[in-house]
Formats: structure tokens, C-alpha cells, sequence
């Protein structure tokens, strides 16, 4: 299923010397003189999680969702490159370029999307005009980032695709109450055929060692979180142990400026998919479309590449 005047279209970029491919699901409907938003997934995630938010943003922004490199219908690189924050960012330079030029656009993350909008957000001359962070910070509890590290590091096989679809259920039900047709769609894309009988999840088996290589270390950007100038919604799971109330209460302490929504009944990470947690999002960015530069010699897209 895909969105309304969305269009899916893959792009090149070159990382290491190495030509690298990635597939965007990109919504224009407001127009070549739209200001630009980004939506990024998490690590184990792809981007059909912002299949519900996109065109409910479209109408106002030209908004995209890439798959970051290694998930979803991107290239899988694992055997030709480590995957590393840098790889990720060099990404969404690129896309940011291609879209805004030198304008400045809005960015949503999710769980390891948002440390990304985080360190792009603090960079100098930074072109995130506005940020969205759904449930993560610039900290996290060692002892949770080695639980979270174990069940990332473990990419598991499955013997039939009920057993796949049941286990990416029980991943996505984290995040809150869902539609059917809603979750059915998700799951759809979480995983994938080994042609064999098997099934698997969509991103690359190499992806995990991003947490469990020997120089792995748990997220401590909070020198980079007091560079970030622009204004920034924060929505946290009220359930989330990802990111605590202490978590909220030290980023605020460094932004008083700080928008906090709770979503209750959801753990990490809320899903954005249901009107009582996109809303909020959707009329956050909208007052905070001033912040964002649209890109004059940006001209929609209207068939694949």
C-alpha cells in the first residue's frame, strides 16, 4: 500500500569511495515551493513506519522517509562496509541536499532516528530548522544498553512466515494500540522470505554488530544535545525505559524551551500511526513551519527512479 501522492524513488550517494543506494518514500503534494521535512526509523526499523504520518504531513510540507542503508528496500553494505553512525548521517546529508538545497528542514526520529536528528540538529550551521524526537535521549543507562544491545544482537530465523508476522506483532504492539489494516501493513514489510521456507527480518544480518562489536559503548551525546539550538518536541512513552523521566528532566534543564508530550500506554517507542499520537506531531510542526527554509530550485518528482 502506498501513501497518496507518495512516490518511491531511489537515490545514490557516495560513502568511502563506495557508491551506496537507498529507496525514499517521498510525499509532494503541497508543491515544488513546500518547506522539507525528514522521517527517519529506527535501528531495527525501515520506513513504513511513517506510512500513516507522511500524508497527513504532505498536505502542508514535502516530506520523505528514507530506509537508512541496510534496511528495507535499501542496499545491504555489511560485507562492504561497517555500519556506523557516520554511514547513517552521510545518508541523510545527502537527502537533505537533494531535497533542501541549503534550506533548512524539519526532521522526526525515531528511537535511533532521533540521536541522528540530535547530531545533525548540533552540527554548525546546522539545516534542521525544527526537530521531533520520538522516545530517545542523548543518555541511556548502561545496563539497558546492554539488554537492548543482547536482544538487538540476536537476528533470529523463522521457520514460517505466522511465526515471523507473530514476532514483529509483538514488536510493534510496544509502541501502543494499533488498527489491523495498520499493523498488517507494517508487519508486511518488517520482514522477508529466505527462499527456503524461512523468514526473517528486513535489514541486514551485519546491521546488529553496530551494538555488539568490541567498540560498541552506550549513546553519551549530551555534549552535542547543548549544541542543539532549534526548537524540539520531545514525545516519550509513558512506559518507555529508554527514556526516563530523569532523561526528560535533564534535557529540559538544558532547554527550557523543550515541548514534552507523553503518550500513554506505550512503551518504546510510540509508533506515530493513530490519530491520538500523530496529532500532536502533525500540529507541532505546522506552528513551527516559520523555522523551516524551503529550496527554490526544488522540483517535484512524478515517476520513480
Amino acid at each position: 500500500m502506498q501513501s497518496p501522492h507518495c512516490l518511491q524513488t531511489t537515490r545514490q550517494f557516495a560513502y568511502q569511495d563506495t557508491p551506496v543506494s537507498y529507496a525514499v518514500e517521498q510525499c509532494d503534494a503541497a508543491g515544488d515551493e513546500a518547506a522539507q521535512l525528514l522521517c527517519v526509523h529506527g535501528i531495527t526499523r525501515n520506513r513504513h513506519d511513517f506510512h500513516v504520518l507522511l500524508p497527513q504531513l504532505a498536505g502542508r510540507f514535502g516530506v520523505c522517509a528514507p530506509d537508512l542503508v541496510g534496511h528495507g528496500d535499501s542496499a545491504w553494505v555489511g560485507e562492504r562496509l561497517m555500519y556506523r553512525s557516520e554511514l547513517f548521517l552521510a545518508q541523510l546529508r545527502h537527502l537533505i541536499a537533494a531535497r533542501a538545497g541549503q534550506g533548512r528542514v524539519g526532521y522526526v526520529g525515531s528511537s535511533y532516528g532521533g540521536l541522528l536528528g540530535i547530531v545533525l540538529a548540533a552540527e554548525p550551521a546546522s539545516q534542521v530548522g525544527c526537530l521531533v524526537i520520538n522516545d530517545a535521549g542523548p543518555g541511556i543507562d548502561p545496563d539497558l544498553y546492554q539488554r537492548i544491545a543482547k536482544l538487538i544482537g540476536y537476528y533470529p530465523s523463522f521457520q514460517s512466515k505466522t511465526a515471523a508476522e507473530q514476532w514483529a506483532r509483538a514488536a510493534l504492539r510496544q509502541g501502543g494500540a494499533l488498527p489491523e489494516s495498520v499493523a498488517d501493513h507494517v508487519v508486511r514489510h518488517a520482514i522477508r522470505s529466505l527462499g527456503d521456507g524461512r523468514y526473517a527480518l528486513r535489514y541486514d544480518p551485519a546491521l546488529p554488530r553496530l551494538y555488539t562489536d568490541a567498540g560498541a559503548k552506550p549513546t553519551d551525546i549530551w555534549h552535542l544535545w547543548e549544541q542543539v539550538s532549534c526548537p524540539v518536541l520531545l514525545v516519550r512513552g509513558a512506559r518507555s525505559e529508554v527514556l526516563t523521566p530523569e532523561m526528560v528532566r535533564r534535557m529540559k534543564a538544558t532547554h527550557p524551551a523543550l515541548d514534552v508530550v507523553e503518550v500513554a500506554d506505550a512503551g518504546h517507542c510510540p509508533h506515530l500511526m493513530t490519530a491520538d499520537q500523530t496529532d500532536v506531531v502533525v500540529a507541532w510542526l505546522a506552528s513551527h513551519a516559520s523555522h523551516l527554509q524551503p529550496n527554490p530550485s526544488f522540483t517535484v518528482e512524478t515517476s520513480a527512479s
